[in-house]
Parts: structure tokens; C-alpha cells; sequence
């Protein structure tokens, strides 16, 4: 039988698979929580949209200080002569990736119906 960390991590990846789905992006877990399932490195448990990897870690209490209150979107923290990364709400990350998803998606669908008029125009242009 599993140990309580590992089936305590397992369910918090499927939550975090959910999660990204109610957002209607493409969530999968790795197989086994190891990437190496599906050629990636094996930290990974998680693929957004076919391109974010991602890693799940689930603790009883995360360090306070590392926490961004309320009226903050993102806290960035860095190491000394280290990474700089950025913390934020999974819902606000969630929704941030579903709004490049829409835009991206609008964007080629735009450019999509101008090719498809200039061609239109072409056609018209060469049987007239």
C-alpha cells in the first residue's frame, strides 16, 4: 500500500488536474507522478496545455513570509545570486493562462478569416 504522502500528493494532483479543466484548459497527470512517462524530465506532474509542466508539492504550512496577501496578484521572491520566481493563487495563474489561450485562439481565427477574404478577393478579382 502507498504511504499517507504519497496518496496525499496523488489526490492533490488530481485536484490540480480539476482545477485547470473548470478553467477549460487541457490537464493531464503524469503517469505515476513521473514525467519520464511521457519523455519529460520526472519532477514533472502535470501538463498544461501540451507546454506547462508543472509540479505539485502539497505541504501541511508554507513558510508565511513567502505568502502574498489579499491585495496582491503575484509576489515575486529571488535568491542571491539565484532564481527569481513568482507566487501566486492558483486560480488567478489558472485564469491568466485561460485568457492567453482565448486571445491566442482569437487571434489566429482573426487572421484566419483575413487570409480567407483576401483569397475571396483574389478569386473575385481574377474571374471578373
Amino acid at each position: 500500500m502507498a504511504s499517507k504522502n504519497k496518496l496525499r500528493g496523488t489526490y492533490y494532483e488530481r485536484k490540480c488536474v480539476e482545477r485547470a479543466i473548470k478553467f477549460d484548459l487541457k490537464a493531464e497527470r503524469t503517469w505515476g507522478s513521473d514525467g519520464r512517462s511521457r519523455g519529460l524530465h520526472q519532477e514533472v506532474d502535470m501538463v498544461l496545455e501540451d507546454n506547462i509542466y508543472i509540479q505539485c508539492k502539497k505541504r501541511k504550512k508554507l513558510a508565511e513570509h513567502l505568502m502574498p496577501i489579499e491585495e496582491i496578484h503575484v509576489q515575486f521572491v529571488g535568491e542571491d545570486r539565484g532564481r527569481n520566481l513568482a507566487i501566486m493563487n492558483q486560480d488567478y495563474y489558472l485564469s491568466l493562462i485561460a485568457t492567453i489561450k482565448e486571445f491566442t485562439a482569437n487571434g489566429a481565427n482573426k487572421e484566419a478569416s483575413k487570409n480567407i477574404q483576401k483569397e475571396k478577393e483574389q478569386n473575385v478579382n481574377t474571374l471578373g
